[in-house]
């Protein structure tokens, strides 16, 4: 029964999954979570999910897609069963705003740690041909670390 239609034109859980690309696991996750709704069970126990539980599972890929956590994509479906596309649409718009936001402090952050391995990739560079400075006893002023005491009191 798993992956096939019934007479109904419901969905088993293979099939549902495998249409939208997903795993059966990931499936159940959604249901867990409240994502997706409950669904019919045959006498049998299998899940059978209708068209609009297809639909459902689809807007939420969709939200993945950009990016969206589940809580986030939880409130979106909130919105979207009230039926106004006005205030969805809103919420999106804000949502990738502030994903827009998050982007740009991550590549400020990240070109700030490569400007700073740019710096210390120049120091270890400088003390490649030195003879060694005895590493095993972790001597503090050991040169093969590019990085200087001081640095560690802001750490």
């Amino acid at each position: 029964m798993n992956g096939i239609r019934d007479n109904e034109g419901m969905l088993t859980i293979g099939a549902l999954a495998a249409r939208s690309g997903i795993s059966t696991d990931t499936v159940r996750y959604y249901e867990r979570l409240g994502l997706l709704k409950p669904p019919r069970r045959t006498e049998s126990g299998y899940r059978l999910f209708t068209a609009e539980d297809g639909r459902r599972l689809q807007f939420i890929l969709r939200a993945k897609l950009l990016g969206l956590s589940l809580d986030e994509i939880q409130e979106l479906l909130r919105l979207a069963e009230e039926g106004d596309c006005q205030p969805l649409r809103g919420h999106v718009a804000d949502l990738l705003r502030r994903k827009i936001d998050e982007c740009d402090a991550k590549l400020a952050e990240i070109a700030h740690f490569k400007s700073s391995l740019e710096v210390r990739y120049q120091r270890a560079s400088v003390h490649l041909h030195e003879p060694g400075c005895g590493c095993a006893a972790f001597p503090a002023g050991c040169a093969c670390l590019p990085v200087q005491i001081e640095e560690l009191d802001h750490v």
